[in-house]
């Protein structure tokens, strides 16, 4: 039995529905890849530990219940409690988010690392770098290694410069088995670093690759059951990019313009963190705002807010289409054939820059910069018009959305084939698993 060790950022207290999709992915396609398996997930830190320190904004510091059922499916390990055992596996996958950036090994995993382990942040970074970066392993643990759908759109000239990370990341790569990026930017960084220019090292964000019956293991309910198919546009921004001033107005206006309901899709736990009124959210100066948005988005609940992230995943299916600032919520609007407008911040200053920069980038690839818009031009009615009088037609012909869904479906299709090539030439059976993608491929395009 061949054992595999996922390696994922944590998807803390499991909120984040958008990464529970990206570890449902890891979970469906290895099941169908090499099924006789041992298959082990590990992450940089546990996602739901004891300690009640909240990681993030989004964090209300336990498991929200709309997480029912996604502990079990994947019961994580952290990795630098478990390091020798996942180094020696048969493979070696690194699947998505940030995790070979300089920014995330010695800022955000090294000091969950100091904080839940008690270390001081000279050694935390260490740490981070063995992990992450395979520093201090043998070659021969890195030769059965993958990277899948990382980024590195967080670093800069200085990341390159500083310390021995160009050095490490350097050797790593261009000792790993494949280094798939997510997008084209970090590939061609990590070419530049490696020198391996006759190599393609663009893949795709790993939530492309989850199947709808991926999402058969976790639990529905009546809240999504309800949901009269196409008869609503699914809502969820806030927690991104600072909402533009004129943006219920234009979700407004767009909703008559197809004559169809609003609803709010609650990919985080948005509105209850607004009820114990939160401060941590970048656009929330007053509380007096943060109750006037908390009483708009329960307007928009019609079903209240008993839901799982399985109800989430299945409401997408449903809209007509999708709002959104949130990245993952489009990815996976996109990859169920729901078009999703994104809206974004062109601004290069401030925290939010790899938030929205990350989103351009995902919409430039596949041809979709006609559902993405600047925050900016909601800033007056004049111009939010003239973005509702683009998006009308863009949306009612349905041509320019096939489009894109048809470049996801083969990038995807083409991606998953040489990620399969790779775990086959690590597991010593390209040939059986080269024809399980094909078969998967052929059910995905039937399904």
């Amino acid at each position: 039995m061949k054992r595999i060790a996922v390696i994922t950022a944590p998807n803390m207290r499991y909120v984040n529905t958008g990464m529970t999709t990206v570890e449902l992915s890891a979970k469906g396609f290895f099941s169908r890849l090499v099924p006789d398996a041992n298959i082990k997930f590990y992450s940089v830190v546990e996602p739901n530990p004891s300690s009640s320190v909240k990681w993030m904004m989004m964090d209300l510091g336990y498991a929200h219940p709309s997480s029912e059922g996604v502990s079990k499916l994947f019961q994580h390990l952290p990795l630098a409690d478990y390091i020798s055992d996942a180094f020696a596996s048969d493979l070696i996958i690194y699947w998505g988010d940030f995790l070979q950036a300089r920014h995330y090994i010695e800022n955000e995993g090294a000091q969950r690392l100091a904080a839940l382990h008690g270390l001081e942040h000279e050694d935390a970074k260490r740490l981070s770098y063995q992990m992450l970066l395979q520093t201090e392993e043998f070659d021969s643990v890195k030769e059965k290694s993958i990277i899948f759908g990382s980024s590195l759109l967080y670093n800069t000239a200085r990341d390159y410069s500083s310390g021995s990370y160009a050095r490490d990341l350097s050797d790593f790569g261009k000792r790993c088995a494949a280094v798939l990026m997510r997008d084209p930017i970090s590939a061609m960084r990590i070419t530049h670093l490696t020198g391996k220019y006759n190599s393609n090292h663009l893949g795709i964000d790993p939530a492309f690759l989850m199947r709808e019956s991926d999402t058969d293991q976790l639990p529905v309910s009546k809240w999504s059951g309800e949901l009269e198919e196409r008869s609503a546009i699914g809502l969820f921004f806030g927690t991104r990019t600072k909402p533009p001033a004129l943006l219920w107005e234009f979700c407004v206006e767009l909703a008559e313009s197809f004559g169809l309901n609003l609803e709010w899709l609650p990919w985080f736990p948005y509105h209850e963190i607004l009820r114990i009124e939160h401060k941590g959210f970048t656009w929330k100066k007053k509380k007096d705002k943060g109750r006037e948005w908390r009483r708009r988005i329960e307007e928009l609940l019609p079903r209240g807010d008993e839901y799982t992230q399985g109800d989430l995943l299945a409401a997408i299916k449903k809209y007509r289409f999708v709002i959104s600032d949130t990245y993952h919520l489009c990815i996976n609007s996109w990859r169920a054939g729901i078009p999703a407008i994104c809206f974004g911040s062109e601004s290069m200053a401030g925290s939010h820059v790899i938030r929205d920069f990350k989103k351009r980038i995902l919409y430039e690839m596949y041809d979709a910069k006609d559902f993405y818009f600047d925050a900016l031009e909601l800033s007056d009615k004049t111009r939010m018009q003239a973005v509702v009088r683009n998006l009308v037609p863009l949306l009612d012909s349905a041509k320019e959305a096939e489009m894109v869904r048809e470049r996801v479906r083969m990038h995807g299709e083409f991606v998953g084939e040489q990620l399969a090539k790779a775990i086959g030439g690590v597991l010593k059976s390209n040939g059986d698993l080269e024809s399980a993608v094909c078969s998967e491929q052929e059910g995905s395009a039937s399904g």
